[in-house]
Order: C-alpha cells, then structure tokens, then sequence
C-alpha cells in the first residue's frame, strides 16, 4: 500500500459516520447511530433549525410521536422524523 492511499484509509476510518433525519421537516445530519435528545437538539441547532435546546423532542415512531428526553438515547435511522416543539408552546 502506498503512504497516500494508506493516509486514505486513515482518513476514511477516522470520519464520522453520519445519519440524515428531519428535525421539523428540515434535513439534520447527526454523528452517529445512537444519539441523545440533546444530541440531536444541538446537531439541528448547528445546522439552522430555528429551536433552542429547552425545547422538547419527540421521535415518530409507528405513525405516533414519543417523547424523548435530553438523556434518552435512539437509535436512528436515514430519515426518521423528530419533533421540537417549546414546552411552553400551547397551541
């Protein structure tokens, strides 16, 4: 193996995987396949979801929305959808 497709596979081996799901309807990549609640509150935050982090998460599973708390963790999968809405949010 030559040095530059060596340096290759270390940089291959070294990215982060990453998983594409929906945070209100926009596209958020997140690092990894089990993440937290906060996790995917701050990933979608970092990449222009108009939430805050006080917000809280819901995951849709099996047509229906489950809560998930900042220390939660799940498991995602390519285009899951969440939910973050302000607890303080009424309507």
């Amino acid at each position: 193996m030559t040095a530059s497709a060596a340096e290759h596979v270390d940089e291959t081996a070294r990215r982060p995987r990453t998983v594409e799901v929906t945070v209100n309807t926009k596209p958020v990549d997140v690092p990894e396949r089990e993440v937290t609640g906060l996790e995917v509150k701050q990933a979608a935050i970092a990449q222009g979801v108009q939430i805050q982090v006080t917000f809280q998460l819901s995951v849709k599973e099996h047509g229906h929305y489950r809560i998930v708390g900042d220390t939660d963790t799940v498991r995602v999968h390519r285009h899951q959808e969440f939910l973050a809405v302000d607890r303080d949010d009424n309507s």
